[in-house]
């Protein structure tokens, strides 16, 4: 699957960061499709499958179509990192 160009993920992020604004969460963006979502002590996860359902669903609620693959990597408060990938829909399969 293609890369996001470096303006889509930076707009994909910007759009993530506004909505994660009010909940202490910090983003990072790395080529090739990588958003790092710094977590607040007060936040955490059970699985990789939680991070995958609070991917995609923080993606809709952005407003963001994903495209390509995106790779979260999820840093919590004691910097441990755990990463999912999530699968987007080629532009040619749509509609």
């Amino acid at each position: 699957m293609a890369c996001m160009t470096p303006a889509e993920l930076a707009l994909a992020a910007r759009k993530l960061e506004a909505l994660f604004g009010n909940f202490n969460i910090l983003l990072k963006v790395s080529l090739p499709n990588i958003i790092a979502i710094h977590l607040p002590y007060e936040i955490s996860f059970k699985d990789k499958r939680a991070m995958e359902d609070f991917g995609y669903q923080s993606l809709t609620a952005a407003g963001i179509q994903l495209y390509s693959d995106l790779e979260l990597v999820f840093i919590d408060f004691a910097k441990r990192e755990t990463s999912v990938m999530l699968k987007g829909i080629p532009k040619g399969d749509i509609n």
